[in-house]
């Protein structure tokens, strides 16, 4: 009986460690099933045409890695037949290396020959530590995968696939670019999927629908791709989206990014909130941005439209952003009445803006002042164009001004005319300053007032505590 036992524990043992070396072609239908996992690929295999490999729920498929660098020594899986790799939810399929370690990309990945009639059946799956991840020859017009709970890791691409994408709850960590550009044809539909410090989660599809995602520590995010995103998180990524057109999102929350989203034109962001990013978002022309909560960022909004016509920003709160509430990039004048900027002090309020008061190449931003609610308008304020041609000369340069308590005192270089306005840009005095120090005798209540100078050159000047 003891004797029984022990050869039965020996066998036991053996199950347990046992491991299945393959390498080459497979001529002929071939299974890997769980009791010859793992797999470890010690050469390149080749799936020939009207062959089929299939690899049973569980296993595992160890590829040995290479490190000399050097991508033409990468081992590869080529299917030019069929390749059957469909785990579960509690036994998913691993394609992985005999080096694991995070950032090094070190097999070839799954090459798929189109060309030759090539295909892959493939969900709930892992996928380590490629160069090339899953890849095709050609592109599929009208060919969707699904890809359920499957899990990209530490792959310089985790898929190039010219095709319709489907991925639900899948998670892409640690990869260089986690799914490649379509440039020539494609479609990404993410739900409840992660997406965690990658260098880029995906770029340049032809169109994206994500829904309830999370991003969180990546650098450039989502490049270049249209579409629709929704109910999604992005936070402390360096971008959570850049260089983006023709994009809608709404009901997102943008959290302690470098940049929020840098939309270059034909943007709708609604329903959203901003917080703790050094920029919330950049928009361009037919830009839209309401109803967003967009309140202790570095700089709220940058304006980089040249068609105010077209760029609508309406029923946000833009509030306490430290740099800016703000910043308008352009030589066009705007207008965002409908904006709470969360304060009755226009001082306080002007500070936040950037504008043409700040800068003579800049266009000017007019506002409303609200109430505690938010919801009334105390007063407006509608700037103008203090007059004469834009001059680039540096202000201080040429010329300085302050309040000292009793006067505006005005430290000129060259004599000229000058006048002071209040914030509604109605013009209290005029007055002619010699070189030196001048001073204007006015008692003016507390307030953001401009002086101006002929010629279009303008400073703030606040008076207050």
């Amino acid at each position: 009986m003891k004797t029984l036992l022990c050869i039965f524990s020996i066998l036991a043992s053996a199950s347990l460690f046992a491991q299945t070396t393959v390498s080459g072609g497979i001529y002929a239908n071939t299974t890997w099933n769980l009791a010859g996992s793992p797999y470890l690929i010690t050469g390149s295999i080749v799936v020939f045409p009207n062959r089929t490999l299939t690899i049973e729920p569980g296993v595992e498929v160890i590829v040995s890695a290479d490190n000399t660098f050097n991508i033409g020594n990468f081992i590869y899986l080529e299917v030019r037949g069929s390749l059957i790799a469909n785990g579960t939810s509690n036994a998913p399929i691993v394609f992985t290396s005999t080096d694991t370690t995070t950032g090094f990309f070190n097999w070839e990945g799954i090459r798929i020959k189109g060309s030759q009639g090539g295909t892959v059946q493939m969900n709930h799956f892992e996928l380590h530590n490629t160069w090339y991840g899953i890849n095709n020859d050609i592109s599929q017009p009208g060919v969707s995968y699904i890809f359920d709970e499957c899990y990209f890791r530490s792959n310089q691409y985790g898929l190039q696939l010219n095709a319709d994408l489907v991925y639900n709850n899948c998670i892409f960590e640690s990869n260089s670019i986690g799914q490649a550009s379509q440039i020539l044809y494609g479609s990404l539909t993410a739900t409840n999927c992660q997406f965690l410090n990658n260098f880029c989660s995906f770029t340049w599809s032809n169109y994206i629908n994500v829904n309830n995602c999370l991003f969180s520590g990546n650098q450039n995010n989502i490049i270049g791709s249209p579409g629709v995103i929704q109910n999604s998180q992005f936070y402390n990524n360096t971008f959570g989206m850049t260089e983006i057109s023709n994009i809608t999102v709404n009901q997102c929350v943008f959290d302690g990014n470098g940049t929020g989203i840098d939309a270059s034109s034909t943007c709708v962001i609604t329903n959203s909130t901003f917080s703790n990013n050094g920029l919330a978002l950049k928009i361009g022309d037919a830009g839209i941005v309401s109803q967003n909560q967009i309140n202790g960022n570095g700089i709220g909004i940058q304006v980089t439209a040249n068609n105010p016509s077209t760029t609508i920003i309406d029923s946000n709160s833009i509030c306490n952003n430290s740099i800016h509430n703000l910043e308008n990039l352009t030589d066009k004048n705007y207008q965002v009445n409908l904006n709470c900027f969360c304060s009755q002090d226009s001082t306080v309020i002007e500070n936040g803006i950037f504008d043409g008061y700040d800068d003579i190449t800049r266009g000017l931003v007019s506002y409303a002042i609200y109430d505690d609610s938010c919801e009334n308008v105390l007063s407006y304020v509608n700037k103008i164009d203090l007059g004469g041609p834009a001059g680039l000369t540096a202000l201080d340069e040429q010329w300085n001004a302050w309040y000292d308590g009793e006067s505006f005192v005005i430290n000129n270089n060259l004599p000229g005319i000058f006048t002071i306005y209040d914030i509604q840009a109605t013009r209290i005095i005029n007055a002619t300053a010699t070189v030196g120090l001048n001073k204007i005798s006015l008692t003016l209540p507390q307030g953001l007032y401009l002086v101006g100078r002929e010629g279009g050159q303008t400073q703030k000047v606040f008076i207050g505590n």
